[in-house]
């Protein structure tokens, strides 16, 4: 099988007397801006108290380019504990963000850095609800259970000099409104409901996951973060209101529901059809699920008492900003 392009991000905090953050080492997809990265730096930058630099890590069979946010990179043998904790000895966090994460590809990285005492790992979450029981279940989170199990079990909570935070998010903003997963579908020019449309789901931008990851990390928030989940949102926001608000801005009629122009699903029907086709081994139909996490009755999609964007110091978008994201998009789909 072949394997993807992984991005990695290796960040190296050095606490002096003026508070310094240096040598953040990273690595991702070719020719392309990894947002997480670049917005770390972009926080980092705004402090006056903070220095960064980045190195990119990739696989040694790798042909690809580092991010053009890193400063340097380093290719290594991914799967080998020892090469991998040669690169990160002295480091002080290990950031994985990683495409479909598996507890194999993840199981060296976590050894390597508990080997070289990385102070802080961050594992490749980056989702919807976690801690919820029945999403737990959906085969599209095992994966991301399986490492946050194992990542608990070789990290004691107390006795360890390496401890874990994970980033969730929701879905990326950005992704599921370009693709129409998040009620209007823009390039179609139409708009579809996921038991009703009126379901609040958590979703975030990708700069603010690269923001919220900049403040897990920083001095200020570094202890109270550690050994937990952390859950951030640039919005939390109804399919209905978000259809409203694309009508407003591109003057697309998208009917209604009553009218028959929205299609509303039943996610649970979702679930029988994904579980039918991966049953004949169509893997296509993973992400069905995901609509069961984002809007299924029960499934956690809506998690703001779980948030932590008050203590992080984290805005929510505003009416005015969910529409220039909205212009923005239509823009970049030839819409407006």
């Amino acid at each position: 099988m072949k394997r993807t392009s992984s991005t990695y991000i290796v960040c190296h905090l050095q606490y002096s007397s003026r508070t310094r953050i240096r040598n953040s080492n990273a690595f991702g997809k070719p020719r392309r801006r990894n947002y997480c990265i670049a917005s770390y730096g972009g926080w980092m930058q705004h402090n006056e108290t903070i220095a960064e630099e980045f190195t990119a890590v990739q696989r040694k069979e790798s042909n690809n380019t580092a991010p053009i946010e890193a400063d340097d990179s380093v290719k290594v043998d991914l799967t080998s504990k020892e090469e991998l904790a040669s690169v990160f000895k002295g480091k002080d966090a290990v950031v994985i963000a990683v495409p479909k994460p598996k507890l194999e590809d993840s199981k060296p990285i976590i050894d390597a850095a508990i080997a070289a005492s990385v102070k802080r790992i961050v594992p490749s979450e980056f989702g919807t609800n976690l801690e919820n029981p029945l999403a737990q279940k959906l085969p599209i989170v095992q994966p991301k259970v399986a490492i946050r199990r194992y990542l608990t079990s070789v990290i004691p909570s107390t006795t360890s000099s390496t401890t874990w935070t994970s980033i969730n998010n929701g879905p990326l903003f950005e992704m599921v409104f370009k693709w129409g997963a998040f009620g209007p579908n823009l390039a179609e020019r139409k708009a579809a409901f996921h038991n009703g449309g009126d379901r609040y789901v958590g979703t975030s931008r990708m700069s603010d996951i690269g923001t919220a990851v900049a403040k897990v990390l920083s001095p200020e928030h570094f202890e109270e973060t550690k050994n937990q989940p952390v859950y951030i949102y640039s919005t939390a926001i109804t399919e209905r209101y978000l259809t409203n608000l694309a009508a407003e801005v591109t003057g697309i009629d998208f009917g209604t529901v009553e009218n028959g122009k929205i299609v509303d699903t039943d996610t649970d029907m979702l679930v029988k059809i994904a579980d039918k086709k991966m049953a004949k081994g169509d893997m296509s139909a993973m992400f069905l699920y995901y609509m069961q996490i984002m809007f299924g009755e029960g499934y956690g999609g809506d998690y703001r008492d779980m948030a932590w964007n008050e203590r992080l110091g984290l805005k929510t978008m505003t009416e005015e900003e969910i529409k220039d994201f909205i212009r923005q998009t239509a823009k970049e789909l030839g819409v407006l």
